[in-house]
């Protein structure tokens, strides 16, 4: 949570700068940060930013940064960030993110774990604009935090949201019409023509221009929903059928062109919530996944079950990320299972 002081110097940055280039991790909790800003600024572009392994945003954003030329480049949600990155940036850096602190120099860094508190990206992105609670809302819930203004969010859409509805993220996600929202938001910034697509996630004013198509644009980020939703859905169904009795969930799947680990991973997490959940997708000669766990220290975990091994991850208390080789990952597997006993 920023501090009302933080939130005027975040506030003088983003209203005196006239070019910013946005670069924002590509879950729902960074999109839904930067549409805020974004909306509320009308300046400046943003870019759904990949990472190239341990050493954090892929550095190939760097050239479109000097193509580009702008006065500031704001990073939102992006849990490694680089010294060398931020020294090759020929401007001024905001950085606001909740994952665990970093020490950079020549930035402007805000981080609610400062103050020992932590709160998404999208609820400060909020706290910073006092607009587009609904899309506040949506990163919130993605990133497992029920926002202070849930009940605003209830009474401005009630027929999303019941007044009285149980406001657990999970049961939000997915129990209630709510819920597609986050699927709809995701699934637009994955494939082909991801900038057209962000355009016109900026052109929504309310979640029903989406979800009743009422605009052009909603009409097309709808679209693009139901394509990837039914190879989500496919592919969640497989996973399911591979589910056994067992203390731990692990499913692998073959390289496809659009990865759903995050959100096969979620589900299942939902559906099992007293087992760890490991979703592995495989690519060139590696596995990308995505690990839950709902009681235990999963971000914690899987920093020591790398330790030695070809690979680098990590995340939050409950859900994280990382990549393996492939000659490594029986290994990591098997200490997985050993430190979530």
């Amino acid at each position: 949570m920023l501090t009302k002081l933080e939130i005027v110097k975040i506030r003088k940055l983003l209203s005196n700068s006239y070019n910013p280039i946005y670069l924002f991790d590509n879950d729902v909790d960074g999109i839904c940060s930067y549409l805020i800003l974004k909306k509320h600024f009308e300046k400046g572009q943003g870019i759904a930013a990949n990472s190239a392994g341990a050493e954090g945003i892929d550095p190939v954003y760097l050239k479109l940064i000097d193509e580009e030329r702008p006065d500031l480049v704001v990073i939102l949600d992006k849990a490694v960030i680089t010294q060398k990155f931020i020294d090759s940036i020929h401007c001024e850096v905001l950085i606001i993110d909740h994952h665990p602190l970093l020490k950079l120099k020549r930035v402007n860094y805000f981080n609610p774990q400062k103050h020992k508190r932590n709160v998404p990206t999208s609820y400060m992105a909020y706290q910073i604009t006092q607009d587009s609670l609904w899309l506040a809302t949506i990163g919130c819930i993605f990133d497992y935090y029920t926002p202070d203004f849930i009940k605003e969010f209830k009474k401005m859409y009630p027929d999303l949201l019941d007044i009285n509805s149980n406001e657990d993220p999970g049961y939000l996600t997915y129990e209630t019409k709510f819920g597609e929202l986050l699927n709809i938001i995701s699934f637009n910034v994955k494939g082909k023509n991801i900038a057209q697509s962000l355009k016109q996630l900026e052109s929504l004013s309310s979640p029903y221009d989406v979800l009743n198509q009422l605009t052009p644009e909603g009409e097309q980020v709808f679209k693009k929903y139901q394509k990837f939703n039914k190879e989500y859905l496919k592919l969640f169904e497989k996973a399911r059928k591979e589910v056994d009795d067992g203390d731990m969930i692990v499913f692998t799947y073959p390289s496809m062109n659009t990865s759903f680990t995050r959100e096969v991973s979620n589900k299942l997490n939902y559906m099992y919530p007293n087992r760890t959940v490991i979703v592995a997708r495989e690519k060139d000669n590696k596995y990308v996944m995505s690990l839950r766990n709902s009681k235990k220290n999963i971000g914690g975990a899987i920093k020591e079950a790398l330790i030695n091994l070809d690979g680098f991850g990590g995340g939050h208390e409950h859900a994280g990320g990382c990549s393996i080789n492939k000659k490594d990952f029986n290994i990591f597997i098997s200490r997985i299972k050993e430190l979530m006993k």
